[in-house]
């Protein structure tokens, strides 16, 4: 291995992907705290523990925790080949150049999707929680509820519009702000919890018990919750050409992300859920935290909770935007989605064109979300409900794109072997068997979810065709690559 890692490391510069982005622009610790927020620890705490709790009962930080392991192995994927190419298309790039383009465009295509719709599933509960903190009297106001989410979109996308080093000062103070409130909260409701505090659930060892989890469906059902909270830890690396250490740092960034989000989730699920009885968590399940801290704190203790959600919000949608407008970014580009959405801004070095794109797509589906009627409500969840699925496929390909580039190398050693093939192949047949196992939950595999499913999937490989046999994109025309291990440029 002592091969690769010198030729990776170096100075830990790297010719850049797509040219145009700011390079340099933020540290290890900015790519680490934009992946958390992308991720939104306490806005997927708020709207999952109900459910991770019904699935598993009390042993719902195992289930996290399970999860932890593969999405350790994806990350450790991505820090490799980060160390290959650093591209802000990320895996959309891998694949297509450690298996074939035609894969590589479609993995593209899912990351976008993914990333869009979990745009819009972030934006769409702020506008109810920023009412119900000033003026919960509009709360249940349709266009009141659209113009509060439009307000927070623009700000967010005027703030990642403007650069990446503000977008990362901007979200310090978001998490800064978001995880104290969080943290002191778990603390004093765990001392509530200790204490047999009246409507709390009493501390037994038996919560970690096989038989509590509900056995092989509790366990898979609470994985299946879990992959969803940690998904979007992957930001770090799509700000890879903007980060100093361009070939080292990113890579870093995604595996202290992971491993700080899967302590975070942990001992966060630990600590609430035993906060109120299972009966009343389900009941509040759509508002879990603020219940549970109204009914140990009281008011407006509720109310701080409600903040520390909705920053977490605000933080994971802008994040989300970041992530996607890059990613639009390297595809616009290599022309195999129009061109202008891979021109830079002159002046500020960021994906102006993406961005603004995406933002407005984001806010159309806002408001026809929010003053729609129940059947295109519906419509819309549907399809948001996939987004989960969506980031299990392409963090599987993720892990096999670095097994197949790394090939040559992994047959040299059993460490190899394991650290390049053994790793992350069976985190992507982890990932692979987790998105199988929840097509059920999506209606199946003739589902109406699944059908949007396969209609977005079928304008994306429209975009395919028309790029390859009517743009003719060059990328369809790139060799296809493996590190040879007799090279010192290879890594």
């Amino acid at each position: 291995m002592a091969e690769l890692d010198s030729s990776a490391a170096g100075t830990g510069e790297a010719a850049v992907g797509h040219p145009g982005l700011r390079q340099n622009a933020i540290g290890l610790a900015d790519a680490v705290i934009v992946g958390m927020a992308s991720s939104g620890p306490t806005a997927s705490l708020a709207v999952t523990l109900a459910a991770i709790v019904g699935a598993s009962s009390y042993a719902g930080p195992v289930t996290i925790l399970v999860c932890f392991l593969p999405m350790l192995g994806i990350a450790l994927a991505y820090r490799r080949l980060n160390r290959w190419r650093v591209d802000c298309g990320a895996s959309y790039v891998w694949v297509g150049r450690a298996i074939t383009p035609y894969l590589g465009f479609v993995v593209g295509w899912i990351m976008l999707l993914g990333y869009f719709l979990g745009t819009i599933s972030d934006i769409l509960p702020v506008g109810p929680y920023v009412l119900q903190v000033v003026d919960p009297g509009a709360a249940n106001s349709s266009v009141a509820t659209a113009i509060s989410a439009s307000v927070w979109l623009v700000i967010v996308t005027v703030v990642a519009y403007i650069g990446i080093q503000l977008t990362a000062r901007f979200q310090w103070l978001l998490a800064i702000i978001e995880y104290v409130i969080i943290t002191v909260f778990s603390v004093v409701i765990l001392v509530a919890v200790f204490g047999h505090h009246r409507g709390t659930a009493a501390f037994h060892w038996n919560w970690f018990s096989w038989h509590t989890m509900g056995g092989t469906s509790g366990l898979v059902s609470g994985i299946l919750i879990a992959v969803y909270m940690f998904s979007g830890w992957d930001t770090s690396v799509y700000v890879n050409e903007e980060t100093r250490s361009s070939r080292l740092n990113p890579g870093r960034a995604v595996v202290v992300g992971v491993v700080t989000l899967g302590i975070m989730y942990a001992f966060y699920t630990f600590a609430f859920q035993g906060g109120v009885t299972q009966k009343a968590l389900a009941a509040n399940g759509s508002d879990a935290l603020a219940y549970i801290v109204h009914s140990v704190a009281g008011s407006p203790w509720d109310k701080v909770m409600i903040v520390a959600v909705l920053l977490s919000i605000v933080g994971a949608t802008q994040t989300a935007l970041v992530a996607g407008a890059r990613i639009a970014f390297a595809m616009g580009q290599d022309r195999v989605l129009p061109s202008a959405l891979g021109k830079p801004h002159a002046r500020h070095r960021t994906p102006a064109a993406a961005t603004l794109v995406f933002a407005a797509a984001t806010l159309a589906v806002t408001w026809v979300y929010t003053l729609s009627s129940a059947s295109v409500e519906g419509a819309f969840t549907n399809v948001v409900s996939s987004v989960g699925l969506m980031f299990a496929l392409f963090y599987a390909a993720t892990g096999i794109a670095m097994a197949v580039y790394y090939r040559r190398l992994a047959a040299r050693g059993v460490g190899a072997f394991l650290e390049l093939a053994a790793v992350p192949l069976v985190s992507a047949a982890f990932l692979l068997w987790v998105a199988v196992k929840s097509v059920p939950g999506l209606g199946g595999w003739n589902g109406t979810d699944l059908h949007y499913v396969y209609v977005m999937l079928g304008i994306g490989v429209v975009f395919l065709l028309i790029a390859r046999f009517i743009g003719r994109s060059p990328y369809f025309s790139e060799p296809i690559e493996a590190y040879d291990p007799g090279s010192a440029s290879g890594a």
